[in-house]
């Protein structure tokens, strides 16, 4: 049996609300909101497939819903119904990516074949999405194991294990050690996300020393840091310890910082930990005097594949996920992540991970009685 898909009906209006969901309801799982606050509070709750929207509505108006509809997901589709609308509004609608535009009242047919339309639009692009996202998983596993054999021997040959190397033997070893390193991160965040869309990431939890992970992950940077001519410092308080899933939030905060030692090109990066116990969590800060990014450009960085320049001859290389791993990650943990940030002046990332108490240890004394 095929799943029937989900349907949301804004309309502040009951008559046409009623209407539609009449008209829906034999052949689809119908919701309804009168507002667009309660819309959106549907659409945290319940997975929705499409949308149809009036645009003039007290409060929060459709054109805004709309807006947040496409900002959760941008495979929700989105059908304008509407009885006071204009040229101008269908234009608006249709440039925030709604499928359609029909005015009140509506022809019973013609709705449910636009509605029908956009739900195959919908499943085209999931199943399209599907076959990229296994297509890279394959790929990237494939890559995955040469490339460590490939990192591993040549960090053996620039620590000079098996013999001395002359000056132009080490620059030559650690461009293709950072080149390497460089593809190797991208290949483990494409099988985070792979596994991150499929639902199939676990949480494991334990004890780890947080300000340990920090300096370690900070190590792996450290030529690259020196050769850029980079202050890197790092704040934290000795013992920091934290129960969480320490394999995650080692890849979160070295996306993170993987980024600010990409978009420094001179100055300082300043690492910084600490507990906020009123809060439950631990904080992590990384500031930087880097390139920055525009403000309204933020919120758009943490989708996947997106880059601030996304030209063929950027100067920066990359596929655009560190971001969006690290946000997706930190929803994971149910933790918070934000930046600020300035083009020229510098970015401020605001890591937060939950603080879950350590489990109690029983001291076993080895003493006799």
């Amino acid at each position: 049996m095929v799943d029937r898909a989900n349907i949301l009906i804004v309309d502040d209006e009951m008559g046409p609300r009623e209407s539609l969901k009449m008209i829906l309801k034999p052949y689809f799982n119908v919701f309804t909101a009168e507002r667009g606050g309660q819309a959106i509070e549907i659409l945290n709750q319940i997975p929705i497939d499409l949308v149809t929207l009036d645009l003039k509505m007290p409060g929060l108006t459709g054109t805004k819903v709309l807006e947040k509809v496409k900002q959760r997901d941008p495979d929700i589709e989105a059908i304008i119904i509407t009885g006071y609308g204009s040229m101008d509004t269908a234009i608006e609608g249709l440039r925030l990516g709604a499928f359609d535009y029909v005015s009140k009242p509506f022809d019973v047919d013609h709705i449910l074949t636009l509605v029908r339309c956009a739900l195959e639009r919908r499943n085209a692009r999931l199943k399209l999405k599907q076959i990229k996202s296994e297509f890279l998983a394959n790929v990237s596993h494939e890559l995955r194991t040469p490339l460590s054999v490939v990192v591993g021997f040549v960090s053996i040959l620039l620590d000079q294990l098996i013999g001395k190397l002359t000056e132009e033997q080490q620059r030559a070893l650690e461009r293709v050690y950072k080149n390497s390193e460089e593809l190797l991160e991208l290949i483990d965040n494409v099988l985070c996300l792979t596994s991150l869309n499929a639902g199939d990431l676990c949480l494991d939890e334990k004890e780890f020393d947080f300000g340990l992970m920090v300096k370690q992950t900070a190590e792996r940077y450290s030529r690259l840091v020196e050769e850029k001519g980079i202050e890197l410092s790092i704040q934290s308080p000795p013992g920091m310890r934290a129960v969480s899933d320490p394999a995650k939030v080692a890849r979160i905060f070295q996306n993170l910082l993987h980024n600010a030692v990409k978009f420094t090109l001179r100055g300082q990066i300043a690492v910084k930990l600490h507990r906020s116990v009123t809060r439950g969590v631990v904080d992590l800060e990384i500031i930087d005097t880097g390139m920055g990014i525009p403000r309204d450009q933020i919120e758009g960085m943490f989708q996947p594949f997106r880059q601030m320049d996304g030209s063929f001859r950027r100067q920066f290389s990359g596929m655009g996920l560190g971001l969006t791993i690290a946000r997706r990650l930190t929803d994971f943990l149910g933790g918070t992540l934000e930046i600020r940030s300035q083009p020229n002046i510098g970015t401020h990332v605001l890591l937060s991970i939950p603080q879950r108490p350590a489990p109690h240890r029983i001291a076993i004394s080895d003493h006799k009685n």
